[in-house]
């Protein structure tokens, strides 16, 4: 009690300070309240979609007491938590169950109730185009949870169907509409609009029994699914999902509970939330430091009068915790209000589901309460104890001291960068996020310890500037006291979205390098997938078909390999022989370790692997022309392949396979469940496509070649050399023109890569321009009440009105200048090393990756960059030109 009166009179005369200084107090509290508001709209949001144990369950199964998969006619063994279908099956189940074998196992008294999920392809106003597809009994009041009826009746025959609204827009159908499929073509009568909670997407509800497996039965029990229950289950090969033990996970046995959290996640968020703090302390660091100086001569007076450096900390400590807590009664409030206000957008275009219900995590936002207030008084301690420290005559006398950087802070901050950076580089190396995180945190704490000695060197310069920059860097440096926090606030902003933005574009570069087309950018491939003794499509109207949807469009007829009698279930094909020169090193090798193989094959480009690229493994043309739309190489490379071809060659994508302008190929006859030993290699002219081709096959050949090799022939597939990529709506055309010709067609369309910009990198440009905004403007407040007595010496030696207006924006550029150019440097690096590091792993080599490449994030650099024009441009207009006159003892 005594502690807390002591408190009473500096938290009395913090509230008086606060009403009097409205705004630099509105500019504290927003300064803390911004980040914690973040926080506790997170904190909300996360509550709100993270789903209970009983809300998960019932969007999955609804208010059944358990849900069961048939997937063998032998035990099965079902591990892990007993309520998840996870188990190991030796014998999977031919023969789909009926409700009545399902009872049959089932306790007597048991209901059961289907259901199916997958697609399906329907008409659309444009062509057709595939949808999710659920097969579901509307008029089962078991299911509610699982499925909510919107609007209209369920469906009642097997010719009704419901569709969700985003499905039901998009078809421009309503209640008593129609719905047609293809393959099956059939028509449907729309009687209802619904909603999946567990999916907010395009899907239309069937009747059980009209989609086809895989399917899931709900089984409804007059007594709850124990585990003695699931493991009888086990035995007839059923998988059981028990809402008994899903929501009482202690009569689980011991070794199948639910493990507790990942520690990885827990360090990952501890870590934000410090380098948020972080971030907020160096912000409203200086805010607290303006205070602490314009009541210096109050605080002087107190000193003067008894007052002891205890009570001098406690009062500036006091604005901390006054101002603490009105930005988290602030910030909590706009964050909840936030979170609850965008709900419906978070659920319809990020998470695609509903929310449990309307709840703000009561726990996290008492704990985001304790982090604002943790963070007005860590904001407050510096200034605090500078107060205490202060010498009453100097301050009386309208004096200050000069301020220098200390060695041992030199030089920890200088081990905190080193330390953090070989943090990161191992967290890199090993994939642990929570250590490169840590190795930034400590390389960010290293470089705040570090900026006042960078600003006093920078100072230095300003010997050559003129007036107002040589002030405000002269300035800068002798209060680095409160500049300091100001600059790292800036730069540790600006470094981290300069440092996440190059990471994220430089992986998107690395996945755009590295990925393999399967035809060449914009080519068309039509196929039938059927059985080898299944009538060939008509492939002149598929031709023809390709031709009227897709404007400029070269179709030529491809042939697939088949055996020469064609029967069902038999397949045949060849394969490639590697020369023994190219054979990779160690292959086989019994003698060399798993780790010695695949060292070697990082090593060794023999041991490269190709067999991936292409659509096709082998494709057979009857005119050399179509090599046009089975590559993308010009008429010139190609002439050594079209020479292959007219001499009964074969062409092929990897070198590897070439010796003497040679290839080696076997036949392989594959027969129903089992595969025979392949043939007596045959040596046959070869080609090879240029290097960085695109190509649609790993193989190309004639008829004459299959001729020879005793084959057959499939003409089963139109290859299209398009020259642009198809648009969607042409996508939706191109299948509706194939459907009409057999339903059994294949359509693939290679979009190429395609690089997709991620929005997250303008958001932090955006974010850490308005933290070096808001920084600058701080700095500049702080300055102009510390140059008050200067730029009144000023006006008395003859100074211009407009000095004062260059001088403010001089110290608003300084500020913002350093802080953006040493973030950009400091960001650059630290993805620099990462990616560095990265590439060193040799991941890139085992994935068959391109190595990952720096990309500057130019749109961040640019937006970070501008900020010091825009600091200074607003200095300098909202600074008044009229130089102060104060009277001095």
């Amino acid at each position: 009690m005594k502690w807390l009166r002591g408190w009473a009179p500096a938290l009395r005369m913090a509230r008086r300070e606060a009403l009097r200084s409205r705004g630099r107090s509105a500019l504290v509290i927003a300064m803390i309240g911004l980040p914690v508001a973040m926080m506790s709209f997170v904190a909300a949001a996360y509550d709100m979609h993270k789903l209970t144990p009983i809300e998960q369950l019932t969007r999955e199964i609804g208010q059944y007491d358990a849900q069961v998969e048939w997937v063998s006619d032998e035990p099965i063994t079902q591990t892990s938590n007993s309520a998840w279908n996870l188990g190991v099956a030796e014998a999977i189940r031919e023969s789909r169950p009926t409700a009545a074998d399902l009872l049959a196992v089932l306790p007597p008294g048991s209901t059961v109730g289907q259901l199916a999920e997958g697609g399906v392809d329907v008409h659309t106003p444009g062509g057709i185009s595939g949808v999710g597809a659920r097969g579901v009994d509307l008029t089962d009041r078991r299911l509610d949870g699982y499925v909510t009826l919107l609007e209209g009746k369920p469906p009642t025959r097997n010719d009704e169907v419901a569709v969700t609204e985003g499905l039901a827009e998009r078809l421009g159908v309503g209640i008593g509409g129609t719905l047609r499929t293809a393959n099956p073509e059939y028509t449907y009568t729309v009687t209802a609009v619904v909603e999946f909670p567990s999916a907010l997407g395009q899907i239309v509800a069937f009747r059980p029994g009209i989609l086809s497996p895989p399917v899931r039965w709900e089984i409804d029990t007059p007594s709850p699914v124990l585990l003695a229950d699931v493991q009888a289950l086990n035995k007839h090969g059923i998988f059981v999902k028990s809402r008994a033990i899903a929501l009482d996970t202690s009569i689980m046995p011991d070794d199948e509970r639910p493990a507790g959290g990942d520690a990885e996640q827990a360090a990952l968020g501890a870590i934000l939330v410090v380098l948020i703090m972080l971030e907020v302390v160096l912000l409203a660091g200086p805010a607290f430091a303006v205070g602490a100086r314009r009541r210096s001569r109050d605080l002087a007076l107190i000193a003067a009068a008894g007052g002891t450096p205890a009570h001098l900390r406690r009062i500036v400590l006091a604005d901390g915790v006054v101002l603490g807590l009105a930005a988290a009664a602030t910030a909590v409030g706009v964050g909840i209000a936030t979170a609850v206000l965008t709900l419906p957008l978070f659920e319809q275009h990020l998470v695609h589901a509903r929310a449990g219900g309307v709840r703000f995590f009561p726990a996290a936002q008492l704990g985001v309460v304790a982090l604002a207030v943790g963070a007005g008084l860590a904001a407050a301690m510096v200034p605090a104890f500078t107060a205490a420290r202060q010498s009453v005559v100097t301050v009386l006398a309208g004096r200050r001291g000069v301020t220098r950087s200390r060695k041992r802070w030199i030089i920890l901050g200088g081990v905190l960068v080193g330390t953090g950076t070989s943090i990161a580089i191992i967290g890199a190396g090993t994939n642990a996020t929570a250590a490169i995180m840590a190795g930034l945190v400590l390389g960010e704490l290293g470089l705040v310890l570090l900026t006042p000695s960078l600003v006093g060197l920078i100072a230095r310069a300003g010997r050559w500037l003129p007036l107002a920059p040589r002030i405000a860097l002269r300035d800068t440096a002798r209060n680095r006291g409160s500049a300091a926090p100001a600059i790292s606030a800036v730069m540790a902003a600006v470094a981290g979205a300069v440092a996440i933005g190059a990471f994220l574009g430089s992986d998107r570069q690395q996945a755009y390098d590295s990925y393999r087309p399967h035809l060449p950018v914009g080519n068309v491939l039509v196929r039938q997938m059927a059985e080898d003794g299944a009538p060939e499509p008509d492939v002149a109207r598929i031709s023809d078909a390709v031709r009227q949807t897709l404007p400029g469009a070269r179709p030529y007829v491809v042939q697939s390999i088949v055996c020469a009698d064609r029967a069902k279930g038999h397949y045949c094909s060849i394969d490639l022989v590697v020369p023994p020169a190219q054979r990779c090193p160690g292959t086989g090798d019994p003698n060399r370790t798993p780790e010695e193989r695949d060292r070697l094959a990082a090593e060794d480009p023999r041991c490269g692997y190709q067999m991936g690229t292409g659509s096709m493994h082998v494709a057979i043309i009857d005119d050399v022309a179509a090599l046009e739309a089975v590559t993308d190489a010009s008429s010139a490379d190609l002439a050594p392949a079209r020479q292959a071809l007219a001499a009964g060659g074969l062409v092929v994508a990897d070198p590897k396979y070439l010796s003497d302008s040679t290839v080696s190929v076997t036949v392989m006859d594959w027969r129903e469940k089992q595969e025979s030993a392949p043939g007596t290699p045959v040596v046959v002219p070869g080609a090879v496509l240029p290097s960085g081709t695109q190509t649609a096959a790993f193989m190309i050949g004639t008829p004459a070649l299959v001729e020879r090799l005793g084959l057959g022939l499939r003409r089963d597939m139109v290859l299209a050399a398009v020259g642009h990529v198809a648009s969607p709506a042409e996508s939706e055309r191109l299948n509706a023109a194939v459907h009409a010709v057999a339903p059994d067609l294949n359509i693939e369309v290679e979009q190429g890569a395609q690089y997709r910009e991620e929005p997250v990198i303008w958001i932090l440009g955006v974010v850490a321009a308005l933290v070096a905004l808001g920084a600058a403007g701080i700095a500049t407040g702080l300055a102009a009440a510390d140059g008050r007595a200067d730029l009144a010496t000023l006006g008395a030696v003859g100074a211009s009105p407009r000095v004062r207006r260059l001088l403010s924006l001089s110290q608003s550029g300084v500020i913002s200048g350093l802080g953006a150019g040493l973030g950009v440097v400091a960001g650059l690096g630290t993805a620099a090393v990462l990616i560095a590091t990265l590439n060193a792993g040799g991941d890139h080599l085992l994935f068959d990756e391109a190595p990952m490449r720096v990309i500057l994030p130019w749109d961040t650099i640019a937006i970070v960059l501008a900020v010091p024009l825009v600091a200074m441009a607003a200095a300098g207009l909202l600074t008044r030109s009229r130089l102060p006159i104060e009277r001095r003892l």
